[in-house]
Formats: structure tokens, sequence, C-alpha cells
């Protein structure tokens, strides 16, 4: 080899081996460990909650302070400070500690805002605030109807909660749609009521006026005329069988303002079964069917007419009345029967030593109930044929007397 292959050679293998170890040290070896996060100082948060959001003048606020710290907490200090709508100093209290009654003066309305400084001890401070509303009283003002028809009496009832208006007279006025003043006067009651009259106005607003020793406080309530309908729902019986027919009864009715329309849409529904009719006058008949194999218990119907919104729903009863209990289904049994089955499975289990008998020998095995009479098939046709079309009525009952209805005509008729 020459003397120039040779030392090319040398260098390249140098050149290698100075690679590797710059790349040995640019790798950290298996043993090394990661250098842990440092850690963080303290974090901490101050919420302010106060008993109540408004205030009488002369009530007693209190504050609580609720601090949470990461990771742990401290020994905490606090200084309260509270504060009026201009942010303006009114108090400064040092010793009260997570909790801050506040006495408020008197004479003083406006808002009040207290703020919570909480040092935990280790250098970490956090506050927090919450403000709250005063006033030097309140008085609430109730009509005793929702809505009137001329004519009738509308009542208004009051009353003052004060520290500052204790025995109060009262000025009250009633003005009609216009703004215009129908009823005025003064007394000491705490209620008064006014005779509307006929006809009326679409609207009346009360106005009661509380005043003691140069202190007032006041209040008002709107009422409107009666408008709108009011949908009647009733039923032919208190109770049905399953694959029965209800019979329903809906009537309309105006109220007040309230025009009726010239034809009428009704509809009538449960969960798994409808009707419907059109008519021109205020009421309808509809019947629903309930479906065989529907469980006892209560059914409920919905009725509307469409024209108008108006809506009512009622239950009515599927089997025995009183039974609603005992008599519903669960997954397709009777809930008596389950208990039945619950009963006996127990009373089983008991004699097959799995509950607790008489210690030291077997429970005594009762006797036998006594024989009593054995009911009959009932021998009353289960189907009649219907006296108007003749056509098959099909009975679901034994119960006897019982009133049904064709099915293909509507005829009813009583089976005995």
């Amino acid at each position: 080899m020459s003397s120039a292959l040779l030392s090319r050679a040398c260098a390249l293998a140098f050149a290698f081996v100075i690679g590797l170890l710059a790349l040995a040290a640019m790798t950290p070896t298996a043993n090394a460990m990661p250098t842990p996060n440092p850690i963080q100082p303290a974090a901490m948060t101050v919420t302010v909650v106060l008993d109540k959001s408004s205030y009488l003048s002369g009530d007693t606020a209190t504050a609580q302070a609720i601090v949470y710290r990461t990771p742990a907490p401290g020994n905490y200090t606090y200084v309260w400070r509270v504060r009026n709508f201009f942010f303006q100093l009114l108090n400064t209290t040092t010793t009260a500690g997570a909790t801050f009654r506040y006495p408020i003066a008197l004479g003083y309305t406006g808002t009040l805002r207290f703020e919570a400084i909480v040092d935990d001890g280790q250098g970490t401070v956090a506050a927090g605030q919450q403000s709250g509303t005063v006033a030097l009283a309140y008085m609430a003002l109730s009509l005793d109807r929702g809505d009137y028809n001329p004519g009738e009496i509308i009542s208004a009832f009051y009353s003052v909660s004060s520290h500052v208006i204790t025995n109060p007279s009262y000025a009250y006025e009633v003005d009609d749609t216009n703004a215009v003043i129908v009823l005025s006067g003064t007394t000491s009651a705490t209620f008064f009521s006014f005779r509307t009259p006929n006809p009326s106005s679409r609207s009346y607003t009360f106005h009661v006026t509380a005043t003691d020793r140069g202190n007032t406080t006041q209040a008002q309530a709107t009422i409107s005329q009666a408008a709108g309908f009011v949908l009647g729902l009733s039923f032919d019986r208190t109770s049905y069988g399953a694959g029965e027919t209800v019979h329903a009864h809906l009537t309309l009715t105006a109220k007040g303002t309230g025009s009726l329309p010239s034809q009428f849409r009704w509809s009538l529904s449960s969960a798994s079964a409808s009707a419907t009719a059109i008519t021109t006058g205020p009421a309808a008949d509809l019947f629903l069917t309930i479906p065989a194999g529907t469980g006892n218990g209560g059914l409920l119907v919905f009725a509307n007419e469409l024209n108008t919104g108006a809506s009512a729903f009622q239950t009515v009863q599927v089997g025995p009345t009183g039974s609603s209990f005992w008599s519903t289904d669960v997954g397709g049994a009777p809930v008596f029967a389950i208990v039945l089955i619950l009963i006996a499975v127990i009373a089983m289990w008991r004699r097959s030593g799995g509950g607790f008998g008489p210690i030291g020998g077997k429970a005594a095995v009762p006797p036998p109930p006594p024989e009593g009479p054995v009911r009959s098939a009932p021998t009353s046709p289960m189907s009649i044929t219907c006296r108007r079309c003749g056509k098959p009525i099909d009975l679901s009952t034994s119960r006897r007397p019982i009133e049904v209805m064709c099915p293909s005509c509507g005829e009813t008729q009583v089976v005995t």
C-alpha cells in the first residue's frame, strides 16, 4: 500500500472515532434522572358569601369567607372591609375571622360591598368580595285573582317590611288603561276592594303608598280583563275495562273578551289511541277505545280544540275503582299476583330451613284452611246482539249489570 493511501485511511479512521465520541457525549446515560420541576408557590382563592342578597336598613348582614388553597391550608388571618357604592370605606375589622357580622345603620340605603383579605402566614395573600343592596323598606302587594270579568270585585292585600316604617298609614288609587284614576282613598287597613264597572277597562293598575313619620314606600300591581277560552272535559263513567270505549263530552267556553270561532276542531287522545271531530257548535262527543291488554290503573286522556288552542287533560280509571295499585300490571302481570307469588316463595324458603324457625325443632305445619264455597263459572253470555243494528257486541267482563256500547253504531244498552 502506498504512503498516500495509508495516510488517507488513517485520517478517515480518526474522523470516525471523533464522531462516535461526540455522539456519546450528546446521548444521556441510562442511569441519569430527569431534573424535577421546582415547587410552585402556594395558590389561594377567596370567595365571599352573604346570607342575603338584599337587606333592610337596620339589619345585621353576615358574610362568610371561603378559602381554597393548594397545596395545603395555612394559618389564615382575615381583614374585612365594607365599602359603599362609591368605594368609600365604611368599616375595617381584623378580629372577625372567617365569619363577619356587620350591623347596617338604620338610615343607610344603597349598595354595600364586603371585602375579605386573607393571609396564609406563608407569604400568600388573596382577596374576595361580594355586594348586597340595602333598602329602607320592602312592600308586597297582591290581588285576589289573576284576571276579572266586568262587574266583579277585586281585592288588594299589602304589607310592609321595615325597621323604619313600623306603623304606616296607606294611600291607594286605581287607574284604568288610560291612566285615569277611578278609585282613591286612605286607610290604616292592609287591604281594600274595587268593584269593576260594566263595561270595564281592559286593565286596571293598583297603587299603594305606605307612610310613617315622613318615610314612604310604595308598590303597584296590574290586572287585565279576562280573555281566552276554557275547555271542559267529562266522561260518561268513572272507570272502564280494557277494550271498552270511553265516551267523552267536550265543551268550549269563552272568557271575558274572547270570541268563539264559527267552526270547532276537536281532538281526544291517550298514549295509544286518538279521535277527532269537527263541529259548528262549542260542544262535541268523542269516543276513544281502550286497547285490549291495557293494564289496570290510571289512563291519561288529553283533549284539544285546535282553532282556539284550548286544552285540558284528565285521568280515567282502567279496572275496578279504588284498586289502582293492586290491579296495576307490572310486566304484564298484576301486582296482586306478584305479591302472592313472593309470599309463597318466602313460605317455601322458610319451610325448607332457610328461614328463622323455632329453636330446637321444626316449625309446626299449620292446619289446612277450611273449605269455602266453590265459585261457579259465570253463566252470563260473553257477547250479545245490538238491538239497533243486530251486530254482535263482545263483552270483556262478567260483571253485571254493565252498560255497553256497540262498536258499529254507537248504541248503548244495559246488560243484566
